[in-house]
């Protein structure tokens, strides 16, 4: 029997490749599909940690910050407020043995007790009270804004109490029944802006403030 040659090479089929190397059949391989979408899937995971921990931060830092305190600006209770001439004044006149007990009299802090005039205006005309630093730099001063009738009425006051002599010159601001401050007028303030200058502290003239505003 006569051996039959081996059949020649077909043109498609060439010599084997190396060891090792990857075979490439032209078509996209089956895992680089889900592949990619475990990695999309990662990234909108590692987004969403990133905001909400810049949601907590934020609520975390607000939650630090202290609470604004809120400053009165004007009366609480307007009525207890009252601008009345001083009509004559007695150093040490009071005392906690001999209280005030007429409403044409009231004391302040340094036991001076006043005998007063009617009530020319009282807080409900007040619409704002500041205490800031005087334009010298060196004290501080009490800052009254009136409204337009309170204006007014206390041009018409301090253009009489200007033209008077003191202790008549003085006018008093009565804070239920004490004279939180009683300052000289030397002339007629008019526009509703009323500034009190007594060589305040900042201490003494936001503790004016707070009487007031009560």
């Amino acid at each position: 029997m006569s051996q039959q040659p081996p059949p020649p090479p077909r043109p498609q089929d060439g010599p084997p490749p190396p060891y090792g190397t990857p075979q490439y059949s032209g078509q996209p391989s089956r895992n680089q599909g889900p592949l990619i979408v475990t990695f999309i899937v990662l990234g909108l995971v590692l987004v969403g940690i990133l905001v909400t921990g810049g949601v907590l931060l934020l609520r975390n830092n607000n939650d630090d910050k202290p609470a604004v305190e809120k400053v009165a600006t004007r009366p609480s209770a307007p009525d207890a407020v009252q601008f009345r001439p001083v009509l004559k004044t007695e150093p040490n006149g009071c005392s906690a043995s001999t209280p005030t007990t007429s409403t044409d009299t009231a004391c302040d802090a340094d036991g001076i007790r006043y005998t007063l005039g009617k009530v020319a205006l009282d807080g409900t005309h007040v619409s704002e009270v500041t205490a800031a630093l005087a334009p010298n730099n060196l004290s501080w001063v009490v800052n009254l804004t009136l409204d337009d009738q309170g204006s007014k009425a206390f041009g018409q006051l301090t253009a009489g109490l200007a033209t008077k002599t003191p202790p008549q010159n003085q006018l008093a601001i009565v804070v239920r029944g004490k004279v939180v401050t009683a300052p000289s007028v030397m002339s007629a303030i008019t526009g509703g802006k009323v500034e009190l200058a007594s060589n305040f502290t900042r201490t003494e003239a936001e503790q004016t403030v707070a009487d007031i505003t009560g």
